[in-house]
């Protein structure tokens, strides 16, 4: 009995904990937006980045993400990430709402 318990408070912290993800990142869309409105962050490799740049972007490589957050990123507006995949995203953005609590965005540009 108490296993059961025990495995249905565990789905259910599983389920929430997906579903805050959900709305804290989501999909930007529309492709014409203002640069006035977000801070937009490149977190692509940098060969990736140089090779199809993104205009007005800053590019910090994911692995150096945490490191530029705390010495050099400062932004009050809401936040753009270019990625190369969703999985990248989740990652940039939990280490963003470690610090800051922006809506963050992002942009898949393998699509």
């Amino acid at each position: 009995m108490q296993m059961m318990l025990l495995m249905a408070v565990l789905i259910s912290f599983l389920f929430l904990k997906d579903q805050a993800d959900k709305r804290s990142l989501k999909p930007l869309t529309n492709h014409s937006f203002n640069n006035e409105e977000y801070c937009v962050i490149d977190i692509r490799d940098y060969i990736v980045a140089h090779h199809s740049p993104y205009p007005g972007a800053e590019n910090i490589p994911l692995s150096y993400l945490p490191r530029a957050l705390k010495e050099r990123f400062d932004c009050s507006k809401s936040i753009l990430l270019i990625t190369d995949g969703k999985r990248g995203a989740k990652l940039a953005a939990k280490m963003i709402r470690k610090q800051r609590q922006r809506p963050i965005y992002y942009i898949d540009s393998a699509l």
